[in-house]
């Protein structure tokens, strides 16, 4: 087996490992069972490069959805994020809304995942919300999955809901935008996560991927104590979150910052749903924003959106940065779902 083909076949192994766990979940009584997810590539441009990123993409049962969320991870965070439950004995986040009747695609970033990786310099804010723009065409075209939806949903956690953020301010083609684990202030953990970085490389989890020059993740054992709250979350998700985890490159570490310009978020025209952790100490609780109740959240974060998109603002108790891997994580579903169906359209 190549080097390039063992690579993928152990991304594939660890994804896969996240994909069957949830797929095996027992599903509660009378619940919707999804008619199926796939596995699917959409070749985009990044930067000069041409590549292909790869995601899942799960359709409810019944009648095809008109609506589509794209759900878009953070740093170091792949698609496992979304098809990971925070209870062992609940459902992962695409299976609430594939019940809620919502199509779901779980993108892989560029260079993170099962997606190809461009050269490390060339992953940028800028370059993931052109490829973003590209996917969301495919979308709405039927080019990608066989069917034409109506509406586009952004759904990301911290760093791809800036992008998500960014593309609906430069492009205007979402149709609304849940941003969970984002806003424009910083907390007193921040920069021990910027010290945690280290080459993948080095990892002992990743190294065998072969990560490229440039290709880095955080440091072998930090991430549950920077990503989770441990009396929110599972023990078994203190490892799980270290056996799940990707990349990110040196262009996205140089370009973190700029998701926070206001001049962007500031642009965007479409309601926004913004969800934070309680405890979540990396942009949280620091000398700006304390995330103690919704009402807070908004106070602060309306200074950095236009009137027209809200925005709706939503805090998860007990839950640190990676919301979806707490225990009470359907609470935060439930309120998406609500303020999904209050929208027109």
């Amino acid at each position: 087996m190549t080097t390039n083909r063992l690579s993928r076949f152990l991304a594939a192994a660890v994804g896969g490992l996240a994909l069957l766990l949830a797929a095996v979940l027992p599903a509660p009584a009378g619940a919707a069972t999804p008619a199926g997810c796939r596995l699917v590539s959409v070749p985009v441009t990044v930067a000069a490069h041409q590549v292909t990123l790869r995601g899942t993409l799960c359709r409810p049962s019944g009648a095809a959805a008109d609506t589509v969320q794209l759900l878009v991870s953070g740093v170091t965070f792949d698609q496992t994020y979304w098809f990971t439950a925070g209870d062992p004995s609940g459902r992962p986040y695409a299976r609430h809304m594939t019940d809620a009747g919502y199509a779901v695609l779980a993108l892989d970033r560029p260079g993170s995942g099962l997606s190809d990786r461009p050269p490390a310099q060339d992953v940028t804010l800028d370059t993931e919300v052109e490829a973003i723009h590209q996917v969301l065409d495919r979308l709405r075209d039927g080019t990608l999955g066989g069917h034409a939806y109506r509406r586009v949903i952004g759904v990301g956690h911290s760093f791809g809901a800036g992008a998500l953020v960014a593309e609906a301010a430069r492009h205007g083609d979402l149709d609304a935008v849940v941003a969970t684990g984002f806003v424009h202030s910083v907390g007193p953990r921040l920069d021990e996560l910027n010290q945690a970085i280290v080459p993948a490389a080095d990892d002992p989890v990743l190294r065998l991927t072969r990560p490229p020059a440039g290709y880095l993740t955080t440091k072998a054992g930090t991430r549950a104590g920077l990503f989770l709250d441990a009396s929110g979350s599972s023990p078994l998700m203190r490892s799980a979150i270290e056996l799940t985890k990707t990349t990110m490159t040196t262009g996205e570490q140089s370009t973190l910052a700029d998701a926070g310009d206001p001049a962007i978020s500031g642009a965007v025209r479409v309601p926004v749903f913004l969800a934070v952790g309680e405890h979540d100490d990396l942009f949280c609780n620091g000398p700006y924003l304390q995330c103690t109740d919704a009402a807070a959240v908004k106070t602060w974060e309306s200074w950095f959106y236009a009137p027209e998109t809200g925005p709706e603002t939503y805090v998860l108790s007990g839950a640190g940065h990676a919301l979806n891997l707490h225990r009470n994580a359907p609470e935060l579903y439930a309120a998406i779902i609500r303020w999904l169906g209050g929208l027109a359209g």
